[in-house]
Formats: structure tokens, sequence, C-alpha cells
């Protein structure tokens, strides 16, 4: 099942359709640098905003983040 759904528009019709509800700007968001399919989705509508790092619980460590904002 592990990629079966990528390439769908799946996770941009979701952020689409989440977006129309959350209408607080600005809106943050934040992608582990190295999770490539996620910051590709966000930043169709979110630009890059600086860099932190956080803590990934599905990693279970620290990771280096990009920080994105929508206005």
């Amino acid at each position: 099942m592990d990629g079966e759904y990528w390439g769908k528009g799946i996770v941009t019709n979701a952020l689409k359709a989440f977006l129309k509800r959350v209408t607080i700007r600005p809106l943050y968001a934040r992608a582990a640098k190295d999770n490539i399919r996620s910051l590709k989705v966000l930043e169709k509508r979110f630009t890059i905003f600086g860099e932190d790092r956080g803590f990934s619980n599905a990693r279970g460590e620290e990771v280096e983040e990009f920080v994105l904002i929508l206005n």
C-alpha cells in the first residue's frame, strides 16, 4: 500500500479544502527538510519563511524543518 495513492492529488485537494475552512492568516506550517513530497504540496500555497528544529513523533527524534507561511 506504500505509495499506492501518491501522485493522485489527494493531499493537495485536502489542503485546498482545509484552507477554505481555516481562514486565519497568517497561517504557518512546518515540514521536515527531507520530506520532499510534503514540501512540494505546501509550497503550492505557502512560502518558506525560515528554518528550525522540531521533534518528529513519527521518527522519535528531532529533525531539521522548514517553517512556511501563508499570508
